[in-house]
């Protein structure tokens, strides 16, 4: 069985481990156009997790500030 405490820390909560994965698979992805469309992908389910946030100017600008600062801003999209 694996804990919380012995996985990655979490680096924003509200999004959760899944994005979290989903993102570090991003840094994997060679090819520059399937990297972005799955990052696309993410910046979508981001949004559903947060819709309070649709309500935020530069909803969108929000979103991908939070992917990048997830990655470590090591995401080249």
């Amino acid at each position: 069985m694996e804990y919380n405490t012995t996985r990655n820390h979490l680096i924003m909560r509200e999004y959760g481990r899944h994005i979290q994965k989903m993102i570090e698979y991003l840094l994997t992805i060679e090819d520059r156009e399937t990297r972005q469309r799955n990052a696309y992908a993410v910046i979508e389910l981001m949004g559903f997790l947060n819709p309070h946030l649709k309500n935020v100017e530069d909803f969108r600008h929000k979103l991908w500030d939070h992917l990048f600062l997830v990655s470590d801003f090591k995401l080249d999209v």
